[in-house]
């Protein structure tokens, strides 16, 4: 087997291995290629997140750090002359956040950071996302599911709700609205980015956002300071999340809870991510309600990494004490243990089958 993965991801060299896969040294020599872009309206901050992490591993000591771009182009010939030792995600949204290039990437047989195919697809679709989280007992903000803003008209309902493009990310085409009136506005405009909209009651109360990330050594999640999103509107939408709208909200890290509350997020988002089977780092949003229920709202199964003092996911490394070029080391790890595992697993055969169950 580890034959196998050293030709794999090592263009047919082989390496001894005095640890599973490789040694820090070894795995540092490893071709890491950054992989960025994509068609989604999330490829700006890709681009950004590409360069921190390529820095990042630099850092770390990696010494054969490229970047690719993934367009309809480039996906096509993604394999060719390049010699892959892991692909790092830095995709946001699209294709290359919803299981997509995840398993492209699997049926090329290429270790990568991050979630799998089904975890990644769960959770970039917010519908899906919830009904996973309600499985598992937790609360979700109630949702009218629908395809067209039409589909709204004549529903009884309470107000205010929260209009979400289910597979959209960096708030999209999400709004606040206050009135049927309004929301059926909206609803026409939010249609165009996704085929389903979610309508969810609105929770007035506090918002969080949790850092986990998946530890190599202990194979599970780690969890990172929370951070309390202070808003100066009802919700994170669109206008508060570009350039210049720094002044609608203001986030601390880490977040001013009680003990029991924070440990109760925490175990919350720590099983959530075992049970979702998440790998890599993920952030998850949440609301804490003012009757002091707690509701998960998303997973970002791929945060953003724009830079160090931008985004939340790199302040709650800092903040919970972990050095960002080791934190980078620790995913190229985790994606090479990820894989070995993937390639231990072998179903047994048609003839072992009539064996075991002892047939004619």
């Amino acid at each position: 087997m580890k034959e196998k993965i050293n030709k794999t991801i090592t263009g047919g060299k082989s390496f001894e291995n005095p640890t599973p896969i490789f040694s820090p040294e070894q795995r540092r020599q490893l071709p890491i290629s950054v992989l960025f872009g994509g068609n989604s309206s999330e490829r700006p901050g890709s681009i950004k997140s590409s360069m921190t992490v390529a820095n990042l591993l630099q850092q770390a000591g990696y010494e054969h750090v490229d970047r690719v771009d993934i367009t309809d182009q480039t996906v096509r010939t993604l394999a060719d002359n390049r010699p892959f030792g892991v692909a790092f995600m830095t995709m946001h949204g699209g294709t290359g956040e919803d299981g997509t290039l995840q398993g492209l990437l699997e049926m090329m047989d290429i270790p990568y950071t991050g979630s799998g195919i089904a975890a990644s697809a769960i959770s970039a679709d917010k519908v899906l996302f919830s009904n996973f989280v309600r499985g598992l007992g937790y609360n979700t903000a109630n949702q009218i599911v629908v395809s067209k803003a039409s589909e709204l008209e004549g529903l009884d309902m309470t107000f205010p709700k929260v209009i979400k493009p289910a597979t959209q990310g960096c708030s999209y085409g999400v709004f606040f609205v206050k009135d049927m009136a309004e929301l059926l506005e909206k609803a026409t405009f939010s249609e165009q980015f996704s085929e389903r909209m979610a309508i969810e009651d609105y929770i007035p109360g506090r918002e969080v956002s949790v850092g986990l990330f998946e530890n190599p050594h202990t194979r599970s999640p780690h969890v990172l300071p929370i951070s309390e999103i202070f808003l100066k509107r009802p919700i994170q939408d669109f206008e508060s999340k570009i350039a210049g709208g720094e002044a609608l909200m203001e986030t601390v890290i880490p977040a001013q809870l009680e003990p029991q509350l924070q440990g109760t997020i925490e175990t919350i988002c720590a099983d959530i991510f075992t049970k979702l089977n998440c790998k890599g780092y993920v952030r998850m949003d949440l609301r804490i309600a003012e009757n002091g229920d707690i509701y998960v709202l998303e997973n970002n199964s791929s945060p953003g990494m724009l830079n160090m003092q931008e985004s939340d996911f790199p302040k709650m490394l800092i903040a919970g004490g972990i050095n960002p070029p080791e934190f980078a080391d620790l995913m190229v790890e985790a994606a090479l243990l990820n894989y070995q595992e993937r390639h231990e697993k072998k179903a047994p055969s048609k003839k072992e089958m009539i064996e075991y169950l002892d047939l004619p």
